[in-house]
């Protein structure tokens, strides 16, 4: 049997998975809390030198930026997933040594590339690293604003609840303290009413006697007499 009609028997496979070397190291182990790791993009001036970045910044421009540092070191065709513990161990011991602290700006202590011909590679990955610890960053952040936004609604809501329990104890007593006065000026209302009603009845009742003895005097009869009101 020939190799090529050996090679040609070879099963057909699904496409060959990669690791994604933007996570060869991994942000939760250079920053286990969250909040400790360094804001992105790493600014800084220094005697000779200077760094500014001049792109998008926030969530957007560090996603961006993330996607283009796996263009740079994810190469080829192929899926990529998480690399394993294993898959870490062996391309750090490729690329790094546990020595220096050419990386101390972003916070972490021994480590530096292996060797001059790794520097650049080296570099992008910890820059990898360090913006998707500023990703996890941003989330945690806002889930600690979400949960204090929450608590802040919670507070709110009690205290209105609270206030208008102490308003109606408040207001129960003032009112039991006024409750005399008020009945007092209810019956002077009351007698109001009463003295505009009986003036009004008897108004009404004078112009239609009026018109009743008016009535009486066209059919001959005796006029009616106005009651005593």
């Amino acid at each position: 049997m020939t190799q090529h009609s050996t090679l040609a028997r070879r099963p057909v496979r699904d496409e060959e998975t990669a690791i994604d070397r933007t996570q060869i190291l991994d942000c939760k182990e250079l920053w286990p809390d969250p909040l400790a790791c360094p804001d992105w993009p790493m600014e800084y001036d220094a005697p000779g030198s200077s760094r500014r970045y001049e792109g998008e910044r926030g969530r957007r421009g560090a996603e961006s930026r993330l996607e283009q540092l796996g263009q740079f070191l994810n190469r080829g065709g192929g899926k990529l997933r998480v690399p394993g513990e294993d898959d870490r161990a062996v391309e750090f011991a490729r690329i790094f040594k546990r020595e220096g602290d050419i990386y101390h700006r972003y916070g972490v202590a021994n480590l530096s590339p292996l060797g001059r011909n790794m520097e650049a590679q080296a570099g992008l990955i910890v820059e990898a690293a360090h913006v998707r610890g500023y990703l996890r960053k941003l989330d945690a952040q806002e889930q600690a604003q979400a949960i204090a936004d929450e608590k802040r609604k919670v507070a709110d809501a009690q205290a209105r609840v609270d206030g208008f329990a102490r308003m109606s104890v408040e207001a129960a007593a003032e009112l039991a303290t006024l409750a005399e006065a008020a009945a007092r000026h209810q019956q002077r209302l009351d007698d109001e009413k009463a003295f505009d009603r009986c003036k009004a009845i008897r108004q009404n009742v004078r112009h239609a006697h009026s018109d009743a003895i008016m009535a009486a005097h066209r059919l001959g009869l005796t006029p009616p007499q106005m009651p005593a009101l």
